[in-house]
């Protein structure tokens, strides 16, 4: 499904990493670990702040366990024993992956626990997006008002936000799903932004199932470093504006807020999340 030009042996070598094979569940990029010495199929979720496992027993579920996993992390780490996934045996999210670094492209996964040459990935024609007060390995450095979960910058007219990278979002009904808040949306409007309804999905959320507004619009897409700077675009995308409940997320945020469904990564040749140094890098087009 992705459509990348940098090689794997790249970004391994850049960042001094280990390749992994990457495979797909509706999108969302998944890698084979081993989790105290047992195989196991781990999705990498850089929208869950709370890595989870398979629970044993149906007894265990909600209990946080430790366990020792083939990554490169030191001793053991922490998970929350969750329901069973058919496909998904654990989900590693961003209280494990804020401390590696890990370029995704088509194929392969490269993880390391060291950062990225900068210089060289430059040179290499990829750029960085600042992540200073949002991803970080220390959650001192986030905004107390936000996840720790990595970002993109971007904008549709004079509309401007910040969008979280969803990696376990999967958007397949809607291809190039751009959730935003109800602020977001507001300014969409009073920049006079025309938006064409065109269904509504019903989703699952914490507080029982919502039913949400699919929009349409004209206007270009475009992906953005921190200056403003244009990294990518598009004008195939869907906006789904989600209300605010009690679940949190950028639905709780009272200024603009957005994030990306997993097949935004369809317009990067290669993302690299490099915390360690406060980046994400993306391949330009």
């Amino acid at each position: 499904m992705f459509h990348f030009r940098a090689t794997p042996q790249t970004t391994a070598m850049l960042c001094s990493a280990k390749t992994y094979p990457l495979s797909h569940s509706a999108g969302a990029p998944h890698i084979e670990i081993d989790i105290d010495g047992t195989p196991a199929r781990a999705l990498l979720d850089y929208g869950a702040t709370q890595s989870s496992l398979r629970a044993k027993a149906a007894t265990d579920v909600g209990l946080l366990v430790k366990a020792a996993t083939s990554l490169p992390l030191p001793g053991e780490s922490e998970f929350l024993a969750r329901h069973a996934d058919p496909a998904t045996d654990a989900i590693i999210g961003t209280d494990l992956l804020a401390h590696l670094t890990v370029a995704l492209n088509a194929t392969t996964a490269a993880i390391s626990a060291t950062p990225c040459a900068a210089s060289q990935l430059q040179e290499a024609g990829f750029t960085p997006i600042d992540q200073r007060g949002f991803f970080s390995p220390g959650r001192v450095h986030v905004a107390h008002d936000r996840p720790n979960v990595p970002v993109v910058f971007l904008r549709i007219g004079a509309a401007k936000t910040w969008a979280q990278i969803d990696t376990g979002y999967d958007d397949d009904l809607y291809p190039h799903s751009l959730d935003i808040n109800q602020a977001f949306h507001d300014a969409l409007i009073a920049d006079g932004a025309s938006l064409t309804l065109q269904n509504h999905v019903t989703v699952k959320t914490c507080a029982g199932f919502e039913s949400r507004p699919v929009y349409s619009s004209r206007q270009p897409l475009v992906i953005t470093n921190e200056s403003g700077a244009a990294v990518a675009q598009t004008r195939d995308y869907y906006l789904i504006v989600k209300p605010a409940n009690i679940c949190g997320g950028i639905a709780a945020q009272t200024t603009p807020a957005a994030q990306l469904g997993v097949s935004f990564l369809r317009l990067f040749q290669t993302i690299v999340f490099d915390p360690q140094a406060g980046r994400v890098w993306i391949k330009k087009d």
